[in-house]
């Protein structure tokens, strides 16, 4: 990937001390987040099966596709049903490799916000409990997963996943000692 942010903070939220119930109501609490954001994966435009009969290397089909010279990116892309120009790419001829450069298209980007909202409790000086509640994709952004890469194959071009699921939430407790 080409860029990646990252941020993390951490808020310890000052106890309100007018009177001993609203204290003991409002002290150790904690809240967190982390926000991430990354441009797209790159990924090589190939072709299904072994056209050029090279057979496999380490597992991956080394076959590219031939560029027709036609814009990659052009009007209406971007979406998951055509994320690029399919027309931009070609199967090239039996026992012939093709010219496309390798990772030359980039996929979607990724964009996420994790939260936490915790509270503690002193049990005893060396036990302590932690009562905490999470959101994953806070914002349940949808991110989009790579494009089906496969110049002969009918979902080129098109997204069909996602990258990262939509919001989950989670409460959870934790003794520590």
């Amino acid at each position: 990937m080409r860029h990646r942010f990252a941020l993390s903070s951490v808020l310890d939220i000052p106890a309100y001390r007018r009177t001993e119930w609203t204290r003991l109501l409002t002290q150790n609490w904690h809240f967190t987040t982390i926000y991430q954001v990354q441009s797209g994966m790159p990924f090589t435009i190939s072709v299904f099966g072994d056209t050029a009969n090279a057979g496999t290397v380490l597992g991956e089909n080394p076959i590219r596709a031939n560029y027709t010279g036609q814009p990659i990116f052009g009007a209406g892309t971007h979406t998951a049903e055509k994320w690029f120009n399919p027309a931009a790419f070609a199967t090239p001829a039996a026992y012939t490799f093709g010219d496309v450069g390798r990772n030359s298209v980039y996929g979607p980007r990724l964009q996420s916000l994790d939260i936490a909202l915790a509270r503690g409790f002193r049990l005893s000086e060396r036990v302590g409990l932690q009562f905490r509640g999470e959101a994953f994709n806070a914002l349940n952004q949808v991110n989009l997963g790579t494009p089906n890469r496969f110049v002969n194959t009918p979902q080129f071009g098109t997204i069909t996943m996602a990258m990262t699921p939509g919001r989950e939430l989670q409460v959870s407790a934790r003794v520590s000692f």
